[in-house]
């Protein structure tokens, strides 16, 4: 490893070598738009040029063998390179040698900085480059742990589908060349891994690209490590990009059924199986514990994008589903009940009315509406000024119905109409139609509505103005505020949808809530693995330059009030073979 970087004097992005990021507005125009074309050609390439086909050629590394050693600590986070501020206060976290964290009882335990760390996917927001890796991952994480001398801490990641947005180029560049990351070196040459851990346990990744698919090479690459240097009894951790338990029992039965198969035909014929596994993609905590057995479900993904809810997450899991219809899937079924989420249901529900400050969280979509409402206020104008009986004269005795009228049969305004009612269908999360028509149809008209609403307001309060000014102050009058009166009609079909289980997703990013972060830690010893599920209320937002630190001291830290992780519930204990 090279010398240690230099420390840097101030947060500025000259002194740290990257810029610290702000969120992503998912609903600007710009990231609907190219988040969108990426998404296309992304599943272009995976369907056509998939690139873990390709890293078959490798042959079989041998996995990491750690089993020499009397205890492991292994870190996991997913769901992280968004905003500095909420990636930061978690890689901080992890990267302090010895961490004490609050526990349930108020008493605070002590843990370990991993051995290895493991980033369970979307690693980068909004989409893969070399670049934003660099700026929203690689930098905040090498300032978070700058160096290490001895015993360098091992990463491994595997891509969700943020990571996919570019066929995986950008990913394997970054993880797949063996390059530090900080203190934290890379060790894997392909999108997944593993590790031979202590005591019989296994730590595993599995790539499964966007559609939970597991590609042949993949299979043969963990089938032969199973038959080559497992036996009878062991147990594993098995890390994936998506809670495919979850959308099993909610709208997807069929996704769980590749992890079902690759179970059933890579661990169970030597009598192996997964004890826990591990997922991001959705960014909260919940752990499914098995009610007649000794298996975990846990989703952890906290690691700095925005908060997901956990108020509609299904309190029990059938796996395989009944709806499944998967040939040779694993019968009888297996039941879980959940056992904790973070933040909890009341939490989760209480900051749904974050979404009440969409305009100022989201500037560009507030644009957005802005010029569509501005346009239709021109197209009306245009129609005034054809009437022939004066642009002015027409507008200041303008009444709501004339209005809603002319929004529908002016040319100009009628295509943006029937745009925005389509749009507004298919925004509705739902492929059945009868959900759409109630639900987005509604909502698009509610926005014409609105339009035609706020015209005639403009027209008739301005009406008082010479000429001169009337016609600009209308534009803008009309435009600004039908815009902000559309964010909170938006912002109201959200919490609406929500109610009837649709567009949960698209109402937490809009509210873009960075707090309630979590991460998990694994604790590997003779006697058990134990589960330490961290959770972090509150991020921090304003950072200083640490002063008089060590080389693998972080280099930023709060200023102002410090990170408090506290466990999310008590740790979770789990004897090999035996119900914890």
């Amino acid at each position: 490893m090279t010398p240690p970087p230099p420390r840097p004097t101030s947060t500025d992005p000259e002194a740290l070598g990257f810029e610290m990021a702000s969120m992503v507005e998912w609903l600007s125009p710009r990231e609907l738009i190219d988040t969108g074309q990426r998404a296309v050609l992304s599943g272009l390439f995976g369907a056509y040029a998939d690139k873990r086909e390709l890293l078959g050629a490798l042959g079989v590394d041998p996995p990491q063998d750690v089993s020499d050693r009397a205890a492991v600590w292994i870190d996991y986070v997913a769901d992280l390179g968004d905003g500095f501020d909420a990636t930061y206060s978690v890689a901080s976290l992890l990267a302090a040698g010895k961490l004490d964290v609050a526990g349930v009882d108020g008493q605070p335990t002590t843990t370990t900085r991993g051995d290895v760390l493991v980033m369970g996917g979307d690693q980068v927001y909004p989409s893969a480059s070399v670049e934003l890796y660099e700026q929203r991952l690689v930098g905040p994480y090498g300032a978070a742990l700058p160096y290490t001398v001895t015993d360098h801490p091992t990463l491994y990641a595997i891509p969700g589908n943020h990571d996919w947005y570019d066929g995986l180029t950008a990913f394997l560049r970054v993880f797949g060349q063996g390059r530090f990351i900080g203190g934290w070196q890379t060790r894997q040459r392909r999108s997944y891994f593993a590790v031979q851990l202590p005591h019989r346990w296994w730590l595993w990744g599995l790539d499964i690209q966007f559609e939970t698919y597991i590609d042949a090479p993949q299979l043969d690459y963990f089938r032969r490590i199973a038959e080559e240097r497992m036996q009878a009894g062991d147990e594993v951790v098995l890390c994936s990009a998506k809670p495919t338990w979850v959308g099993a029992n909610t709208k997807e039965p069929e996704s769980y059924a590749h992890l079902d198969f690759f179970e059933r035909h890579v661990l169970t014929p030597v009598g192996a199986r997964v004890r826990v596994a591990l997922s991001g993609d959705a960014h909260h905590y919940v752990r499914y514990t098995e009610i007649d057995g000794d298996r975990q479900k846990i989703t952890a993904g906290g690691g700095g994008a925005y908060l997901s809810a956990t108020h509609r997450l299904p309190p029990n899991l059938e796996l395989p589903p009944a709806a499944s219809r998967a040939r040779g899937k694993t019968t009888p079924s297996a039941a879980y009940r959940m056992a904790a989420t973070y933040p909890d249901r009341e939490t989760s529900q209480r900051l749904r009315w974050r979404v009440g400050g969409l305009p100022f969280d989201n500037r560009g979509f507030w644009r957005l509406v802005t010029a569509l409402h501005a346009w239709f206020s021109l197209a009306v104008l245009w129609w005034a000024r054809s009437t022939g009986a004066g642009l002015t004269a027409e507008l200041r005795d303008l009444t709501f119905g004339a209005a809603v009228a002319r929004i529908a049969t002016t040319p100009a305004a009628s295509v943006v109409t029937a745009l925005i009612l389509f749009g507004m269908l298919l925004f509705t999360k739902d492929h059945r139609w009868r959900w759409r028509l109630g639900l987005g149809l509604p909502h698009g008209i509610a926005h014409v509505l609105v339009a035609a609403g706020t015209i005639t307001l403009a027209a008739n309060a301005l009406s008082r103005l010479p000429d001169a000014l009337y016609l600009p102050a209308f534009v803008v009058a009309s435009g600004i505020v039908g815009g902000l009166a559309s964010c909170y009609v938006f912002a109201g079909y959200l919490l609406l949808a929500d109610t009837t289980g649709h567009n949960t997703n698209e109402l937490f990013a809009a509210a873009r809530i960075e707090d309630h972060k979590c991460f998990v830690r694994l604790h590997v010893a003779e006697e058990a693995l134990t589960v330490y599920a961290i959770g972090v209320p509150k991020v921090a937002h304003r950072w200083r330059v640490r002063a008089g630190a060590s080389p693998e001291d972080s280099w930023l830290e709060p200023d102002g009030d410090e990170l408090e992780p506290q466990l999310i519930e008590a740790p979770i204990r789990l004897e090999r073979g035996v119900v914890g």
